[in-house]
C-alpha cells in the first residue's frame, strides 16, 4: 500500500470518528443522553432512580393522610388528587436532597434528633397521641426521622440563601426615607370622653350633668349610666389617640375644632347622637430620619433577602426540572420530558362513563398539568404540601412582610395534636 493512499485512509478514520463524537455531544445538547426511567421506575432526579416501590408507599401514606379508609383505584373520584400529591411528596424530597448537596449543606443525627425533639413537644400533648397520629398517617418513625431530616436541610438552604444578602446601606435608607416621607408623617390626635346614644334626650341629660360637673369622677358615673358605647362606657367615656375621619362628620369636624377640657354637644349624626370632651391634644408632624431609620433599614433587609430568595426560587425550579425525568405515566410540569397535553384526556365532554371508556380503551390518564414544588423553607415532618405561590415583599412603612417561601409552602397545624401551628409541607 502506498504512503499516499495510507495517508488518506487515516484521514478518513479520523473525520468518521470526529463524525461519531459530534453526533454524540449534540444527542447529549437535545437530552438524548439524559438518564432513562428504567422499566420498575417512576422517576430519575439527578441520576437517583424513584422507583415504584417508593410510589406505592407514598400513595398509600397519601391515602391515610386524607383519611381515605383504603388507597383509592385509578378511575375514582379521588385517585388524581392522591396520585398527585404522593408523587409531588417524593419529588420535593429528591429535589431538596439534591440542593443540601448542591448547596454543601451538612446535618447532623443531633440536629436531626433536637428537631423531633421539638417538633413532638410542640404538635404532641402525649406519646399516646403522637402514636395514634403515626398510625392514622400511615407513617414509620423512620419516615418521620427522614422527614424532620428534609425539614433541617430545607431550613439550613433558606437561612443560606438569605444570609448572604447584602446589608441595607445607610445611603439607601436615607433615599427612601426621601422619597416616601408621606408615609411617616403623623396626623393630629386627641384624647377624647365620649357619650353616644342613639336617643338625643338620653345625650342631652348626660350633656347637662357634664356642663355642671366634668370632672372625671362625674364623667364615670355620667358615661355608665347614658352611654352605649361598649368601649368607654365603663372607663368614663375615654377614648384615646383619635385621628381624623375615626368619625362620621359633622361628629369628626366639631371634635377637631373643639378646645381642650369643655364639654360640647349633642352633635347628631346618621348613626348616634353624642356629646364630648377634648381632654390632650398631640399635634401632628412627620416622624424624623433618625427616629424612622431603623424600621426602614429592617424592612429594606427584609425586602432585600426576599428578592434574593426569588432568584433562587427560579433557579431552583430551573434546575431540578432538567435534572428531572418521569416515565409516560407520570408526567408533570416539574419533569424536564413533560410536553403538555393538548387533548384534554378524558375528553370532559363526555358522559362521565364514556370518560372511564376512553381511558380504558387508550390508557391515557392525562398528565398532570401544575404540581408545585415545596422547596426549602416549607419541609415539615408532619403533615403533606399544599398548593401555593412565592409571596410577595412588601415595602418599608407597610406591615411586617411575609417569611419568603417556596410554591408548595402553607401554614397549618397537625390533625389531632395540640400546640402552635406549623408550616405544612411534605
Amino acid at each position: 500500500m502506498s504512503s499516499g493512499l495510507f495517508a488518506k485512509r487515516n484521514v478518513a478514520i479520523l473525520l468518521g470518528a470526529l463524525l461519531v463524537l459530534g453526533v454524540v455531544l449534540i444527542a447529549v445538547i437535545q437530552g438524548i443522553g439524559k438518564d432513562d426511567v428504567p422499566s420498575d421506575g417512576v422517576a430519575v432526579v439527578d441520576g437517583k432512580e424513584i422507583t415504584q416501590a417508593d410510589f406505592d408507599t407514598a400513595f398509600q401514606q397519601a391515602s391515610s393522610q386524607a383519611g381515605l379508609p383504603q388507597p383509592p383505584a385509578p378511575g375514582d373520584d379521588q385517585y388524581q388528587q392522591v396520585r398527585d400529591q404522593a408523587l409531588s411528596a417524593l419529588l420535593d424530597s429528591a429535589w431538596i436532597e439534591g440542593e443540601g448537596e448542591r448547596q454543601g449543606v451538612e446535618v447532623t443525627d443531633k440536629e436531626v434528633q433536637d428537631t423531633f425533639t421539638e417538633l413532638k413537644s410542640q404538635n404532641f400533648k402525649t406519646e399516646a397521641e403522637y402514636q395514634q397520629f403515626l398510625q392514622q398517617s400511615g407513617l414509620t418513625q423512620e419516615d418521620i426521622d427522614e422527614r424532620v431530616r428534609l425539614q433541617v436541610i430545607s431550613q439550613k438552604i433558606q437561612e443560606q440563601i438569605t444570609n448572604d444578602t447584602p446589608e441595607v446601606s445607610d445611603e439607601e435608607v436615607r433615599e427612601f426615607y426621601d422619597a416616601n416621607k408621606a408615609q411617616f408623617e403623623q396626623p393630629e390626635s386627641r384624647d377624647i370622653r365620649v357619650i353616644v346614644n342613639k336617643d338625643p334626650a338620653q345625650v342631652q341629660q348626660a350633656l347637662t350633668l357634664l356642663q355642671a360637673d366634668n370632672s372625671p369622677e362625674n364623667w364615670k358615673k355620667v358615661a355608665a349610666q347614658f352611654s352605649t358605647d361598649p368601649t368607654s362606657k365603663d372607663k368614663g367615656g375615654v377614648r384615646a389617640g383619635v385621628t381624623p375621619d375615626q368619625f362620621e362628620d359633622p361628629l369628626n369636624t366639631d371634635i377637631f375644632d373643639a378646645p381642650e377640657g369643655q364639654v360640647e354637644g349633642p352633635v347628631q349624626t346618621s348613626v348616634s347622637a353624642y356629646a364630648f370632651q377634648v381632654d390632650s391634644i398631640t399635634p401632628g408632624g412627620t416622624t424624623p430620619y433618625e427616629d424612622a431609620a431603623g424600621q426602614i433599614k429592617q424592612q429594606l433587609d427584609q425586602q432585600a433577602q426576599q428578592e434574593q430568595f426569588a432568584s433562587f426560587l427560579s433557579d431552583y425550579r430551573d434546575h431540578w426540572v432538567e435534572q428531572t425525568i418521569c416515565s409516560d405515566d407520570f408526567l408533570t410540569e416539574r419533569c424536564d420530558n413533560f410536553k403538555g397535553n393538548p387533548a384534554p384526556c378524558p375528553d370532559p365532554s363526555l358522559t362521565p362513563e364514556q370518560q372511564q371508556q376512553q381511558l380504558q380503551q387508550s390508557g391515557c390518564p392525562p398528565p398532570v398539568l401544575t404540581t408545585s414544588p415545596a422547596p426549602p423553607g416549607t419541609i415539615t415532618a408532619f403533615q403533606q404540601a399544599t398548593g401555593g405561590q412565592p409571596q410577595k415583599p412588601h415595602p418599608a412603612g407597610e406591615d411586617q412582610a411575609p417569611t419568603p417561601t417556596l410554591p408548595g409552602g402553607a401554614t397549618g397545624a397537625v390533625p389531632g395534636a395540640g400546640g402552635a401551628p406549623v408550616p405544612v409541607g411534605q
